[in-house]
């Protein structure tokens, strides 16, 4: 019986990461370059400007297919799965049903954004009110953090602590993944380690329900991180996700990430929420040091400019292409730190402080190596 009730768990384990995964790749691979045709016929181009890396216009509108394609590939694998009668592991889609549609009624509201801004524009005030809407709804279907497990020292927090932090985090990992993408490869490269991690951790604890969203995006962010990076710009076959594929990535990272941080009783462990950070360290330590920076120097914290941290290493000489690899590669290296202290139950506010002492090394070297390449010209 203990064999064959493992048996059954493996079989629903590669069903709720295969099954998504395997869809939207093919969704992926057939709606992208259709896309990229249609973008490059109708001139819908980012056009190259003195703060950005590429020079010549690009279709920037590859992120327009990502949330589709989740919702094909998602509502496809949980058909599938009723009508094969394996049921088991989601008794909780009726305690999530509500919290799923406020998620998707979120997303559809950022990409209706996202599409608006790559085509005619949005102003960032707009994206920024647009964006808090968006968080609200997370607890307006009771989602919100409630227990910091130890960081900082804290436990428990009260719902008028909890809300605005939920909030908070949402808008500033949406943001935070929307100002990353800078570089060829590198938003989508990031998102997909994150949404790789946040998957498997759901499919080991069988909350199936989160692997098959985490795959759902996974496999669609394959085919256009291929285009987006290995994509012959001459001949017009490279394609951006633009706002409109950044936005939807950074909402539903954030919801991920609230929800599994939520879930600490249901198996995940109490670090989660540290976890999760770590998958998207780079973009969060990026915010608050650019805008710093820029109010030092006595310019609007919200204007844009070449100081985030791949145009950093690409002012040391290093080129895009190794710029993203050099960028996903520390990832890496934090998330394996980060969990294995986790899962070692070492203090997690001294595991956050050592994440952060990494990240102002790294920015330390990178001034290095810009001061010693600068001193030679």
């Amino acid at each position: 019986m203990i064999k064959a009730g493992a048996d059954v768990d493996a079989l629903k384990t590669a069903y709720s990461t295969a099954v998504p995964f395997l869809l939207s790749a093919l969704l992926g691979w057939l709606f992208v370059p259709r896309v990229l045709l249609i973008s490059r016929k109708k001139k819908l181009y980012d056009i190259p400007d003195a703060r950005k890396v590429h020079n010549r216009p690009i279709p920037r509108l590859g992120g327009i297919t990502f949330f589709p394609v989740l919702i094909m590939s998602f509502c496809l694998t949980i058909g599938i799965w009723m009508l094969m009668h394996l049921y088991g592991g989601l008794l909780q889609v009726n305690l999530l049903i509500a919290r799923f549609i406020l998620l998707s009624v979120g997303m559809m509201v950022l990409y209706l954004t996202g599409v608006t801004d790559d085509l005619i524009g949005v102003s960032y005030k707009a994206k920024f009110m647009v964006q808090i809407v968006c968080a609200m709804l997370f607890p307006l279907s009771g989602l919100w953090i409630h227990d910091l497990s130890g960081l900082f020292w804290l436990h428990e927090i009260p719902a008028w602590i909890g809300i605005p932090l939920t909030v908070f985090l949402v808008v500033y990992i949406t943001n935070a993944i929307n100002l990353i993408d800078g570089v060829d490869g590198l938003a989508s490269g990031l998102c997909s380690i994150s949404l790789f991690t946040l998957g498997m951790a759901a499919a080991i604890k069988a909350q199936y329900l989160f692997s098959m969203i985490s795959f759902g995006m996974l496999g669609v962010l394959l085919p256009f991180w291929f285009y987006n990076v290995f994509g012959n710009a001459e001949k017009g076959k490279k394609i951006f996700m633009g706002d409109t594929g950044s936005l939807t990535l950074g909402y539903l990272l954030s919801f991920l990430l609230v929800y599994m941080a939520s879930l600490d009783k249901m198996g995940f462990p109490r670090g989660m929420l540290l976890m999760g950070f770590s998958t998207m360290i780079i973009p969060l330590m990026d915010i608050p040091r650019v805008m710093l920076a820029r109010v030092r120097e006595g310019r609007n914290p919200f204007t844009p400019d070449k100081n985030h941290i791949h145009h950093k290493l690409m002012r040391t000489g290093m080129k895009p292409f190794w710029t993203m690899i050099t960028l996903l590669v520390v990832t890496m290296f934090l998330i394996v730190f980060t969990v294995g202290s986790v899962m070692l139950d070492i203090n997690k506010t001294l595991i956050l402080l050592v994440d952060i002492f990494l990240g102002v090394m790294l920015h330390l070297t990178i001034d290095y190596f810009i001061k010693k390449k600068e001193s030679k010209k």
